[in-house]
């Protein structure tokens, strides 16, 4: 008799865990269930600094070497980013520091947002087929870095922000000039820190050309003013152009009209005159530069 209700005993517990979720495991980093993250479901397609708004003066390789200290800084990361990408423990050759700063790179793009005891996650990936060039993949990772995909939607290419159409004007004291006609030394208004407008040098231009089927924000303001310029271009305040719609204060008016166009230019620009703000106003409007 007490043999069968210790069988009994142990046929109740068998089916009571037959329908729970496996154990978990030993807690990850946030830096190690990114990489499951990105080990699962592909790497992000993002606005890569080195690139975007224009490509840095030495490239990638001048910036992993002059971000490496920083890197290593957060041990935590680095020691993710050495486990991930079999690196040696010690210094590492300029060749290892881009492959280090390029993963350090992915990290920062993907984001992970606490949901309950998991973590959720949304970015773009290139598509391993199909007609659509991207997909918009969701999902969460367990703390011990199991990943769940919930949903991968078809989606276009990040507009990364490219700066001012060639037709924009700049404000400066001798009246307004096209964009294309600034030189480094050109003197422009920008705007000081009490917020006064101050006359100031361009001490960097910079000029890109735009990815066919980039589109741009045309911007106009209730007081007539307007503006073409790429989504993710900062307003003088820091927020993304792209971000903005109709009723929202710009620059002392508010914003009529907002609606996104195809850029039929070759290329975009960009300027950066001297002061501590870096702001300066394009068709008027101040924006702030981003070059900064």
């Amino acid at each position: 008799m007490r043999f069968a209700v210790v069988v009994v005993a142990l046929a109740v517990l068998a089916c009571g865990s037959a329908g729970q979720a496996p154990a978990v495991g030993t807690p990850l980093t946030a830096a190690q269930l990114k990489f499951a993250v990105m080990d699962a479901v592909g790497h992000p397609v993002y606005c890569d600094p080195d690139f975007y708004p224009l490509a840095r003066v030495g490239g990638e390789e001048a910036s992993a070497v002059s971000m490496y200290a920083q890197i290593r800084a957060d041990a935590e990361v680095y020691a993710a980013i050495v486990a991930h990408e079999h690196l040696p423990s010690g210094d590492l050759s300029d060749a290892q520091k881009l492959v280090a700063y390029r993963s350090w790179k992915l990290l920062r793009a993907v984001a992970l947002t606490q949901s309950g005891s998991d973590y959720s996650f949304q970015y773009r990936v290139q598509s391993k087929g199909g007609s659509a060039a991207y997909e918009m993949v969701g999902g969460t990772v367990r703390v011990d870095g199991v990943v769940t995909v919930i949903a991968r939607t078809p989606t276009g290419a990040p507009n990364c922000p490219i700066c001012l159409a060639a037709t924009a004007t700049i404000s400066t004291p001798h009246g307004p000039i096209q964009v294309i006609d600034v030189r480094l030394g050109t003197t422009v208004w920008t705007q000081a820190a009490d917020g006064s407008r101050i006359a100031a040098p361009v001490v960097e231009i910079g000029s890109m050309a735009a990815p066919a089927g980039h589109l741009m924000v045309h911007l106009v303001l209730a007081d007539g003013r307007e503006l073409l310029v790429s989504p993710g271009h900062k307003s003088a305040d820091g927020r993304a152009v792209g971000a903005l719609q109709a009723g929202d204060p710009l620059d002392g008016s508010t914003i009529a009209r907002r609606q996104l166009v195809p850029y039929a230019g070759e290329r975009t620009y960009d300027l950066l005159p001297a002061g501590v703000t870096g702001h300066y106003w394009a068709n008027a409007i101040l924006l702030a530069s981003t070059l900064a």
